[in-house]
């Protein structure tokens, strides 16, 4: 089973290959996802994203999403915990973050609709989102997705 922690930072996860772009926090592979993941098409059976994705800059998110969604497997679980830029200042108090999140956000890679009108190859279906406190006026939004690939 290939599971995967994006940004792993100063918090490796024990049973997850560790992802980072900064060489300082020793990942198990230093890679910039933006420019791709180095794992086959439908590899990968799950991907954690915890306080990953508002450090993705606007105009990559969807690439970014679409490479996530690409390597994982079908029905393959995607986590992410992103601050809620609609309920307060975890999305904007930290200066690194350069793209921001909204339980909306979602509907991109989840909803027909939303995906035919921008080609958003990503498909996934959201098992459950939910916001959660997590600082004092911080909040995230947690989403536990899962890849759908009609086309494979």
């Amino acid at each position: 089973m290939i599971k995967l922690n994006l940004g792993s930072g100063f918090r490796p996860k024990d049973g997850y290959i560790n992802i980072d772009v900064q060489k300082r926090c020793k990942p198990d592979i230093l890679c910039d996802i933006a420019g791709g993941l180095p794992f086959l098409r439908n590899e990968v059976d799950e991907i954690q994203a915890i306080d990953f994705l508002e450090h993705i800059p606007l105009g990559k998110t969807i690439a970014v999403i679409e490479e996530i969604w690409r390597v994982l497997k079908h029905d393959g679980l995607f986590e992410s915990l992103t601050p809620d830029a609609q309920r307060g200042q975890g999305a904007f108090q930290d200066p690194t973050h350069v793209s921001f999140w909204v339980a909306n956000s979602w509907l991109y890679y989840s909803h027909p609709a939303y995906r035919k009108l921008y080609d958003i190859k990503a498909n996934f279906k959201i098992e459950s989102m939910e916001g959660v406190r997590t600082g004092e006026d911080v909040y995230h939004i947690h989403v536990m997705a899962r890849a759908i690939k009609n086309d494979d």
